[in-house]
């Protein structure tokens, strides 16, 4: 049985590449609403284990594609902005004996957003790569919306809103009475 490594990129309209040299037809199912063609990219670059998120923690893997073409290279970069928080998911494609899809087994849903380029010369001429930057929900290293809770980053949120007004007179080891006065 032979195994082929898909990636469905959620774009307007999907991307969808597999790691094999010829296109597949992979049949309709959870990720795919109907039959979608995935085509060949040859040699898929640096896709590592996946990982299960546990506890909050993100993971971030880096998926390649060498050998692309000057032209491939312009489109990506034209198109590189729709990319940017598009939805991945990351699965395989087994493959029977006369190269029939068998079974397809997606293992990760993911989010892309940093795409970058790379061209460098080599013996047998320019070799151009172009890679994504792919990782879990949260994993953008930003800081947590919610991460200060002051008075000034309330009403960035909301001009108006007042709730966090005395929020700086609290302090570790003090409370605070929210609600009604007893008065």
């Amino acid at each position: 049985m032979r195994r082929l490594t898909l990636l469905r990129i959620a774009t307007d309209p999907p991307a969808r590449i597999c790691s094999g040299v010829n296109p597949v037809i992979i049949p309709a199912d959870a990720v795919e609403s109907a039959e979608a063609l995935y085509l060949g990219g040859g040699k898929l670059l640096s896709i590592p284990d996946l990982e299960q998120v546990i506890n909050g923690i993100s993971s971030r893997i880096e998926v390649g594609v060498s050998g692309v073409s000057a032209a491939t290279v312009a489109l990506f970069r034209d198109e590189s902005a729709s990319l940017q928080g598009a939805d991945v998911d990351i699965g395989f494609a087994y493959l029977d004996d006369a190269y029939q899809v068998e079974e397809v087994e997606w293992l990760a849903s993911l989010r892309c957003d940093s795409p970058t380029i790379d061209s460098q010369d080599s013996q047998g001429g320019r070799t151009r790569t172009i890679k994504l930057s792919i990782g879990s929900e949260n994993s953008d290293r930003s800081r947590a919306p919610i991460a200060f809770w002051t008075d000034a980053d309330q009403r960035r949120r909301s001009p108006t809103d007042r709730f966090f007004d005395h929020i700086a007179g609290i302090s570790s080891g003090t409370s605070r009475r929210f609600g009604p006065s007893d008065a």
